[in-house]
């Protein structure tokens, strides 16, 4: 099989109050291992994962966890401190 055309299944249940939908998308191998490492490393699951970080992408800043706006502000911040030298 074509490397190019060889997609992992994903189903995504987005939750929004007590209603939520589900759909399938198709990702690259390598990137569902990259969600399945991140998921194992920060004790959640491949769904949390997909859907922080599509509320994250569309800007929807209530729906993403504190947790990732901490991760994105300390990468912010260590960028900054590259920037002016400390």
């Amino acid at each position: 099989m074509n490397k190019a055309h060889c997609y992992t299944n994903a189903v995504i249940t987005l939750i929004t109050g007590m209603v939520s939908s589900q759909f399938s998308i198709r990702i690259p191998p390598e990137l569902d291992e990259k969600v399945k490492e991140y998921a194992a490393v920060n004790h959640t699951t491949k769904s949390r994962v997909m859907i922080d970080a599509l509320a994250y992408y569309l800007g929807n800043i209530e729906d993403v966890p504190l947790s990732r706006k901490v991760m994105e502000l300390e990468r912010r911040l260590a960028s900054l401190e590259v920037k002016v030298g400390n």
